[in-house]
Parts: structure tokens; C-alpha cells; sequence
């Protein structure tokens, strides 16, 4: 008989606690989970922050979440709005705006435009200091031209000037040569415009400005103020919500709320799409549709796993008991989670599943043990015993490997991850000791529930107590004829294995990352869609780099510094709404006020039909002499626009069409009075402004620029490709030659992706080292530790070769599959290999049995169905993940029921090569294939060895 080693001992004795009052064990798990999830329910809270997922201990991320909290846009909901035209645009933003006030949103701050009525009096100063300049040239060039029109402002008197003021361009050899080079055009084109206009006026179109060639303040916010793209095909609406907290929930429902609103409007403007995006609504999609994914892939993966214990054990009653126990797990994982850690994230909500795929791994090794203790007749309680002393090390051991490769992520720098891996690790260990405790006594309870009968032999056949499970066993039963054939051909296995390894250490390398985390979520997402369209309508990435300064001149010289970078494509700040130069301009315009000043526009005047057609005669006669060939070249064009111009009003004229060109040209004149008396007023106005202060800006500007603590905020762009790595690379070093500081998305994403590839990596190192010594300390044997690696080490590689040859790549989701590949291919290493060396030590050979076959491949395909049902997610993120544990699964499955079994079988040619060699002859070395797989024979019993072999064994009877 074998000793049994101190784990056997102890968790034979822990199995024998459990049973002895099964059902006050039951009742103690069902109540320590109830208090869990009752606990949970009471005090755990959801982490729903961007920012817990940071490592805020680092400068960068502690920064970008103070400026989050500082400027508030940062974190504002953006509504996008595309129309066939911008009126239509603006309309529905008005609309929607009403709408959003007089729904869920009332105490939020909604914009749309700049309200720009305060910078009137600073228009002026916005202008190019070389265009200022030229503007009190034309002005004071052309005062009395200015003057002349403004003391009578008519039709008359203005061709009359501007005929007197053009003489030098279009008649040079009358004033002299270089005088056209010295005259002024800004005349000329208002001749030209208002001679268009009068023919426009007398055809009835409406009144056009003339005075913006001439003079005029410019528009501070063009378009109306309103935010437009800069290919005006977009407007966006923002929202801050003010006086909400900023929780998931809040900001959640006040989303829900913004698509209530724009779906009402849809019937009222059929032509306008509209979408919700920003940085909450990015955040609050991609949750969304990660928690609906799992939940679909989880109680799809429930059903699957059900299906699969049904099809194996035939037992329906049993395989919901094995999922429930599975779920008390959970429940006390949620207990401990709520006791230790106190929230849930993103990341950690994911355990849940890591205790579906691998929890239940325990109880299935679990009872296929159980199940052939019993077929070789043992009691119920014996078996349960048997089962702990013989599996339970090993499953002890698988648990305790998949444990840590999750407790290795607690050495990340994310708090997101190091709870997660805090949290899957112990989740695993209490579904071990779960499986260990509560599922003997579930076992118990049933088997005697259903008081099954005892199945003993007949006709002189062994009798043995307890019933057998199933009744009657065929030798073809106890056989797994594929994997039998499969170890017949063992150097083309190896050869095999050893060719595929060789090309997966080719290609595993040059498997990528995508660092693009809109292609984490669903491409169907609203809030990416719009994101995408945004970002293509400004033609650069929609993230920007963040840098404050505490002053003015200190953020005039970064901003300079930035914009010097190659790398740096735009730079915004409050410099990009303050004017600049205003000392020079404010000179200027001191210079141009004394010109305003001097000029007072009088009283309009009733149309003088005769004086007009005089003065249009004049200039007639003027142009033809101007249009006439000088030097063999011909008249410019603009002369030639101004006679066809002058000829067509004067032909109007003087047609005398029925008064009613009298009628048009007089309200012509008196538009063109009033027009010029408004601009002249707002020109006296803007001339004399004073120094704009941040003070004087619009609220919507200053929020964008100037935070609550008074710092003011750089916003810098990219030219460079905002997901290409080097790119990212050369424009985040960039920046800090200028500001050390510098955070915002691009600086996070950069750096949040070196910790993370740095911490998986290192993670990686550390959960193989570490499965590896925990192996080596349970089996104890150089040898078979490599063998029980195996799996681990293939599989793991294979996996990253199949992702390179089929285009996939690594992503901040996907990447964390490895952990879970680790631990199940560590789990079947080590159960196939404890097995066997069980199996040698009772005299049996290195023999496989068939209850280990089955619960590798059982396992296997349940974490196969488990994870493979994540593929039904829309979460891009998820759907990798997915996709990367079913490829996982499959390699890991393969190396373990093929090659481990293959170099098992090798092994044991070899030992028995080694005990020939010295001429020992070993009894306990079968004249039957090295690897035997069977399901009774899965552990040697002399006893029952002995009675398959008596003479007259013939079946089974049945005895009550």
C-alpha cells in the first residue's frame, strides 16, 4: 500500500469533516454565501472611473485627472450634429437645446455658439496687425472720399467720388507715371460692387453690404459663433453637467436622456443626424456593452457547461449541483471582494467568468475520480475519501498554480488590474476549497437520496458494499481507444511538435499590439461612430496633449515652444481667442479713431435720379477712354468689368421702366445710407477699444481654457499617426523638452501601454517561475515537473503563433488571456502527470486512466464552450479576448491529450530500456502497452485485479 503523503492525509481528513454531517455543511455554505452576496449587495460599490484604472501615483496620470477635474470640457457630453446645411444644423441645435432644458437636463450648461456680443467693442483688435495697418491706409487715404459721401450719403455723390478717387489707376498718363502702383484698389472694388448691386436691386435681389472692401470691423465669431467643424459640415453641441456628480450612474442617465431627446426630434428634422460622443459617453458605451456581452456570454456559458456535464456524467441532478456549488463560490468570493477590496471595476467584474472557466475544473476532476472509486466498489464515504487523498493533491496543485498567475498581477502598477488579480486568485482558491467541502457532502446527499442499489457479482462473483455507478461495465468501457491509437505513433508526434514549435518560435515574436482603443469596442457604437466622423471632419486627432501655466507670458512661450515642434501639427490655448500685439494694434487704432472720429455720417437723402445718371455718364465716358489700348496691350480686366457694369445701370436708368427703377434704386440708396451710417458707427466704436483680459471672454471659452484653480490650459496636436507607436513615441518625448509635465490621453496612453506591456511581461516571467517551483515542490521530480510544464509551455506558444498567422494582435483586453491559458494548461499538466506517477507507485506502469482522460477533456471543452462564448460580444475588446482562450484552450487541450501522453509514453520505454540495461527484473512492469488508458484500471487493486481474473466471472447482480 502507498503512503500517503501530509496534503493526501490533510484533505482526506477535511473531505471526511465535511461528510460526516453533510447536510449542516451544505447549510453553512448557503448561508456564509447568502451573507456574502447579501454583504456585497449592502456595500460593494462599481467602480466606473476612467481613472481608478490609473496608476495615479505616477505624475502624469495624477495630473491628467486634476485637469479633468479643473477644465471642465474635458469631461463634457458632445452632441454632433450633420445636416445638408448649416441653417438646418443651428435650427436643430436651438431645438435640441429646449429640449434638454425642458427634459432631465435643466441645471446642465448646454452650448452651441460663443455669445460674442462682449468682443464687439475688441473686433478690431483681432485683425492681422499688417491688416490693421493697411485698413487706416485706405482710410485716411480716402477720408475725403469718405467724408464727401457721408455729409450726403446718395447714389450720386458716391459714383462721383469714387470716379474722382480711381482717376490714377485707370488714367496713370493723366496723373503721372508709378501713380497707378501708388493708388489704392479698396475703390475700385467698391465701385465695382455697388455698381453689380444697383443692376441687382433694380431685378428685386436682396441688399449686400459694399463697405467690407473698404472698411469695416471684422467678425469676431465667424458662422455666427457657432462650433462648427472646420469643413462646416458638423456643429457640436456640449454639455457639462454642472451640478451632477460624476458617477457612471448620473452620467449614464443623463446620456440616456440626450438620445431620448434626439430620437423626439427625428420626425421634426428627417434630414439631420445626430449622435452622442465625448469622453462620457465613449466610457459609458464601452461599459455598457461590455456588462450586456457578459452577461449573454455568461449565461451561454452556463447553458453550454451544463449541457457538456450532462452529455458526460448522464446525471442531470448532479451537474446542476456541481455548477451550484460553483455559484456559493461565487457567492463567498463576493464576501471576501467586498471585505477586502470594497469595489469593482471594469477589469475586475471579469473574475466572475475566471471562476466559470476554471472554478468548475476542480469539481469535475472531482467527481470523475469519484465516479471510478466507485465503479471499483467502494463506498460512498470511501470514495469521497479516496477521491481527496488521491486527486486531491493534484487538484490542490492545479488550483494553487491558476491562483497564482493572477496573484502575479498584483505586482502591476493599475490598481484596476491588481484588483482583478487579487480578486480572480482568491475567487480560484475559494472554488477549490468549495469543491473540496461543500460538493463531497452535495454528492453524499444525493447518492443517498436516491438510495441506488448496490451492485455485487454473480454466481460466485466478488461482493462489494456500496452501489456501482454504472451498473454494468463492458471492457470496451474502460478504454479511450483514441488516445490509444494516438501514442502508437510517437516519433511522428514528435517530429510534428517539434516542427510546429520551431515555427511557432518564429512567428510568436512578431505578433503586434494594437494601441488603438477605439478598436476596443463595438464598431456599431454610437459614440465611436460619431468620435471617428469628428475626427475626420478637423482632419487630426481629436485627443490633445495637456499643459498649464500660472501667467500669461509664461504660456505665450510655451505655446511658441510647442508650435516649433516638428512633431506638433496645432497648439490652442486663450491665446488663440486673446489678440495678439495689442500694444502695436492699440496704436494703430488710435491713428484710425482720429480719422472715425472726424467723419459724421448725415441724413439720408432722397434719391436724385438725374444727378445719379449724370455721374454714371461721366464714368461711362471715363472707362471708355480707360479701356482704350495702351502700348498694343489691352485694358485690364477690372476696367472692362466696371464699363459692362456702368453701361448696363445706365441703360436701366435711363429706360425709365414704368418708375420702377426709380423705386429700387432709392431703396437701394437708402440701405446703402443706413449700412454705411452702422458700420461707420461700429467702426468709431471698435477703434477705441480697450486691452481685452481674460475677464472679457465669453463663459464657453473660458471653461474651455481657464480652469476653476486659474491655471490656463495648452491643448496640443498631433501630425503624426495618434496609434502608431514610434509616432506616439517621438510626439509624447517631443513634448517634454518643452514641459516635463505634459499629460492628456496621448501621454496616458503612451504610458499606461509601456507599463502595461511591461507589467505583463514581467508577470509572465513570474506566474511561469512560479508554476513551475510550485510543481517542482509537489511532484518533487525533475523529470516529470518538465513533463507537467509541457502543456503550459506549447500551448501557450502555440497560441501566440496562431495569432500571428491569422492577423490578430495583442490589445489592452486580449492580452490578459495568457494568465488563463497558463493556469488550465498548468491544471491538465499536472493532473496527467501526478496521475500517472500514482498509477507507477500502486505497480501499474505509467497508466493513464480513463477518469483523467475524461475530466482533461471535459475541462477542456467546457472552458473551450465558456470562453468561446464570448465571441457572441459586440465589445470588440471582449470578442478578442474570446477569440484568443478558445485558440488558447484548443493548444493547450492538444498538448496535453496528445504530446504529454506521447512523452509519457517515451519515458516509460525508456525505464524499462534502463531496467533491462542492469539486468533487474521489475514485477511491476505489465507486458501490455507502456501507456494504458482505462477507466477502472485507472489505479491498480490487486484485489480487484484478482477477481477479474477468477474463472467463472461472469456479470454483476443486482442486491438490495
Amino acid at each position: 500500500m502507498v503512503r500517503l503523503s501530509l496534503t493526501a492525509r490533510i484533505l482526506q481528513a477535511v473531505v471526511r469533516l465535511s461528510c460526516a454531517r453533510p447536510a449542516l455543511t451544505v447549510s453553512v455554505a448557503f448561508a456564509l454565501a447568502a451573507l456574502g452576496t447579501g454583504y456585497a449587495a449592502h456595500s460593494l460599490t462599481l467602480e466606473t472611473s476612467k481613472f481608478h484604472l490609473l496608476p495615479l501615483h505616477h505624475r502624469y496620470a495624477a495630473l491628467y485627472k486634476d485637469y479633468a477635474e479643473d477644465f471642465g470640457q474635458l469631461e463634457d457630453i458632445v452632441v454632433v450634429v450633420e445636416s445638408p446645411a448649416v441653417e438646418t444644423s443651428t435650427a436643430y441645435a436651438a431645438r435640441l437645446a429646449q429640449a434638454l432644458r425642458d427634459g432631465g437636463l435643466a441645471t446642465a450648461r448646454i452650448s452651441y455658439r460663443i455669445d460674442a456680443s462682449r468682443l464687439e467693442a475688441h473686433a478690431l483688435l483681432y485683425l492681422p496687425l499688417d491688416t490693421l495697418r493697411a485698413t487706416l491706409d485706405t482710410v485716411a487715404s480716402h477720408e475725403e472720399l469718405l467724408a464727401h459721401f457721408a455729409a450726403a450719403p446718395t447714389l450720386d455723390r458716391l459714383v462721383e467720388s469714387i470716379n474722382q478717387s480711381i482717376g490714377a489707376t485707370f488714367l496713370p498718363g493723366v496723373f503721372g507715371p508709378g501713380a497707378e502702383e501708388r493708388a489704392n484698389a479698396a475703390p475700385t472694388r467698391l465701385l465695382r460692387d455697388v455698381l453689380t448691386q444697383m443692376s441687382e436691386r433694380i431685378d428685386g435681389r436682396p441688399y449686400r453690404s459694399p463697405w467690407g472692401n473698404l472698411f469695416g470691423a471684422p467678425t469676431v465669431a465667424p458662422d455666427g459663433g457657432y462650433f462648427l467643424s472646420h469643413d462646416r459640415r458638423l456643429l457640436f453641441v456640449v454639455i457639462d453637467l454642472v451640478e451632477t456628480p460624476r458617477t457612471f450612474t448620473a452620467e449614464r442617465a443623463a446620456i440616456v436622456a440626450v438620445r431620448r431627446a434626439i430620437a423626439s426630434l427625428r420626425p421634426r428634422f428627417p434630414t439631420v443626424e445626430a449622435g452622442v460622443t465625448g469622453a462620457p459617453a465613449l466610457f459609458s458605451d464601452e461599459l455598457s456593452t461590455a456588462t450586456r456581452d457578459g452577461e449573454i456570454a455568461s449565461i451561454l456559458a452556463l447553458v453550454l457547461t451544463l449541457g457538456l456535464f450532462v452529455l458526460a456524467f448522464r446525471q442531470l441532478v448532479i451537474s446542476c449541483a456541481l455548477l451550484a456549488v460553483v455559484a456559493l463560490s461565487l457567492g463567498w468570493s463576493l464576501g471576501v471582494l467586498t471585505l477586502f477590496v470594497g469595489q469593482l471595476t471594469i477589469l475586475s467584474m471579469m473574475f466572475v467568468s475566471v471562476v466559470i472557466g476554471l472554478g468548475s475544473d476542480y469539481g469535475i476532476f472531482f467527481l470523475c475520480r469519484y465516479r471510478e472509486e466507485r465503479v471499483l466498489g467502494r463506498t460512498l464515504a470511501g470514495a469521497l475519501e479516496r477521491t481527496a487523498a488521491r486527486s486531491g493533491p493534484g487538484i490542490l496543485l492545479s488550483a494553487l498554480t491558476a491562483a497564482v498567475t493572477f496573484y502575479v498581477l498584483t505586482t502591476a502598477e493599475f490598481r484596476g488590474i491588481r484588483d482583478f488579480g487579487f480578486i480572480s486568485g482568491t475567487a480560484i482558491l475559494l472554488a477549490f476549497v468549495s469543491m473540496l467541502t461543500v460538493f463531497p457532502a452535495v454528492l453524499l446527499l444525493i447518492e443517498r437520496r436516491r438510495k441506488a442499489p448496490r451492485l455485487a457479482p454473480s454466481a460466485g462473483g466478488p461482493t462489494f458494499q456500496g452501489g456501482l455507478d454504472p451498473p454494468v461495465i463492458e471492457r470496451g468501457q474502460l478504454r479511450v481507444p483514441a488516445l490509444e491509437w494516438v501514442v502508437r505513433y510517437p516519433k511522428t508526434i514528435i517530429i510534428a511538435s517539434v516542427l510546429v514549435t520551431g515555427a511557432a518560435l518564429w512567428a510568436a515574436p512578431r505578433v503586434g499590439f494594437d494601441y488603438n482603443l477605439l478598436n476596443l469596442q463595438a464598431d456599431d457604437s454610437e459614440s465611436v461612430v460619431w468620435e471617428r466622423k469628428a475626427a475626420a471632419a478637423s482632419g487630426r486627432s481629436v485627443f490633445a496633449a495637456l499643459s498649464t501655466t500660472t501667467s500669461l507670458p509664461e504660456l505665450e512661450a510655451r505655446q511658441s515652444a510647442f508650435q516649433r515642434l516638428p512633431s506638433v501639427s496645432d497648439v490652442q490655448s486663450v491665446l488663440s481667442v486673446l489678440p495678439d500685439r495689442q500694444s502695436e494694434k492699440l496704436a494703430v487704432l488710435e491713428r484710425l479713431a482720429d480719422v472715425a472720429d472726424s467723419i459724421h455720417p448725415g441724413a439720408p437723402r432722397p434719391l436724385n435720379l438725374r444727378a445719379l445718371t449724370v455721374a454714371l455718364e461721366t464714368l461711362k465716358r471715363r472707362m471708355e477712354l480707360a479701356s482704350a489700348p495702351r502700348g498694343g496691350h489691352g485694358p485690364p480686366e477690372e476696367i472692362l468689368v466696371i464699363a459692362r457694369a456702368t453701361s448696363a445701370v445706365l441703360a436701366r436708368v435711363t429706360a425709365r421702366e414704368g418708375g420702377a427703377v426709380e423705386v429700387a434704386l432709392a431703396d437701394y440708396q437708402a440701405q446703402l445710407a443706413g449700412d454705411f451710417a452702422q458700420q461707420w458707427r461700429r467702426l468709431q466704436l471698435a477703434a477705441r477699444p480697450a486691452p481685452l483680459t481674460l475677464g472679457d471672454l465669453p463663459e464657453e471659452l473660458r471653461r474651455k481654457f481657464i480652469g476653476r484653480s486659474g491655471r490656463l490650459l495648452l491643448q496640443v496636436y498631433t501630425r503624426l499617426d495618434p496609434w502608431d507607436r514610434p509616432s506616439q513615441a517621438r510626439f509624447v518625448e517631443d513634448l517634454r523638452t518643452v514641459d516635463p509635465d505634459v499629460t492628456g490621453q496621448p501621454v496616458v496612453a503612451y504610458e499606461s501601454m509601456r507599463l502595461i506591456e511591461r507589467s505583463f511581461r514581467l508577470g509572465l516571467a513570474y506566474a511561469l517561475a512560479l508554476v513551475a517551483g510550485l510543481a517542482a515542490l509537489m511532484i518533487r521530480r525533475v523529470r516529470e515537473t518538465v513533463l507537467a510544464m509541457v502543456p503550459l509551455i506549447l500551448g501557450t506558444l502555440w497560441t501566440v503563433a496562431i495569432m500571428q498567422v491569422a492577423g490578430l494582435k495583442f490589445n489592452l483586453v486580449n492580452v490578459w488571456a495568457l494568465p488563463l491559458i497558463i493556469g488550465s494548461a498548468a491544471e491538465y499538466g499536472v493532473s496527467i502527470v501526478l496521475r500517472c506517477l500514482e498509477s507507477r507507485a500502486d505497480g501499474g506502469g505509467p497508466r493513464l486512466a480513463r477518469s483523467t482522460v475524461l475530466g482533461v477533456a471535459l475541462n477542456g471543452l467546457t472552458t473551450i464552450a465558456g470562453f468561446g462564448s464570448l465571441l457572441v460580444a459586440h465589445h470588440r475588446g471582449v470578442w478578442s479576448l474570446g477569440l484568443v482562450l478558445l485558440i488558447g484552450s484548443v493548444m493547450t487541450l492538444i498538448a496535453s491529450l496528445v504530446v504529454l501522453p506521447t512523452l509519457v509514453c517515451l519515458g516509460g520505454e525508456r525505464r524499462r530500456s534502463l531496467v533491462a540495461h542492469r539486468g533487474l527484473e521489475v514485477a511491476t512492469v505489465p507486458s501490455s502497452p507502456p501507456l494504458v488508458i482505462a477507466g477502472s484500471n485507472g489505479v491498480s487493486h490487486p484485489r480487484r485485479d484478482a477477481l477479474r481474473d477468477r474463472p467463472g466471472r461472469r456479470g454483476w447482480t443486482k442486491v438490495h
